[in-house]
């Protein structure tokens, strides 16, 4: 049996993004997303989803934006303008220690709450940049998943590498590689503790080369067992950050869309599920 979670990222991002999202969920092949806590559609996206009963998970982020603790009870994590660390800079201050767990934990408690606050049980939990799964993070979000009985974490492992059946860039493998290493390690601990996920992962080395071709490939090649495949859509935004404005956005939207995935997935037999359903 093969079955298949297509998840879409950065629900709440903007206005733009979240209509994508929620345009591939109710006509193309998305079944679940993860819902920012902390960006400027976030509070919309999550009124949007509990009236419809759309299913989401946290998008935890620790990397982009501002807390939603006080700055002065976050400190560590924060740099210039009290904004959150780039994802380069946050993890290079976690490898040398110099982020508090407190900290930590105090954030991601919050963005948690923030989810049940909106009326929301989330399905899952991922992670901006994969920023759940650094040793440091995962520690400290292990307790308040069980805390809150959340039984799902992302585990962004993508494995084998290569071939994909389309050309991914050395410098992005050698990137997908790195993630792939602290995932693995990260699954053993969630796992230790009950904590459950995917037994696949893929979409890092879909991220900038998306394409209904590309698409195909991933598909005529899952595997076994249930898989996550990670996706970015959105419609076109004249605002945002350079991920927003990226083509890319709109190119992922009509892939998701488009009427011959659902034959694809029938024909060779993939059932279409989302987290919930696990």
């Amino acid at each position: 049996m093969r079955r298949l979670i297509i998840n879409a990222d950065d629900l709440g991002a903007n206005a733009a993004r979240t209509h994508g999202i929620f345009q591939c969920m109710e006509f193309g092949v998305v079944r679940s997303a993860s819902l920012f806590p902390n960006f400027i559609d976030s509070d919309k996206a999550a009124k949007h989803a509990k009236e419809r009963g759309v299913p989401v998970g946290l998008h935890l982020n620790l990397v982009e934006e501002e807390p939603l603790c006080k700055a002065g009870d976050v400190e560590t994590l924060l740099g210039p303008g009290n904004r959150f660390y780039p994802r380069d800079k946050f993890w290079a201050l976690l490898d040398e220690g110099r982020i508090e767990r407190e900290h930590l934990e105090r954030e991601i408690r919050a963005q948690i709450e923030w989810c049940f606050d909106h009326g929301l049980a989330p399905t899952h939990v991922s992670g901006n940049w994969d920023c759940h799964v650094h040793p440091a993070v995962a520690h400290a979000l292990l307790p308040l998943l069980e805390r809150s009985g959340l039984r799902f974490v992302r585990i962004p492992c993508e494995e084998p590498l290569p071939p994909v059946g389309f050309e991914v860039p050395e410098e992005q493998l050698a990137e997908i590689r790195t993630i792939n290493a602290r995932a693995a390690a990260a699954r053993s601990l969630f796992a230790s503790a009950g904590i459950a996920s995917t037994d696949h992962f893929r979409g890092h080395t879909l991220l900038g080369n998306a394409s209904l071709k590309n698409l195909r490939h991933i598909l005529t090649r899952l595997s076994e067992g249930t898989t996550e495949l990670m996706v970015h859509p959105g419609s076109m935004s004249a605002y945002g950050t350079p991920f927003d404005l990226d083509p890319q956005r709109q190119t992922e939207l009509r892939m998701l869309l488009d009427d011959s995935i659902p034959a694809m997935l029938l024909e060779r037999k993939i059932e279409l599920i989302g987290w919930g359903d696990l």
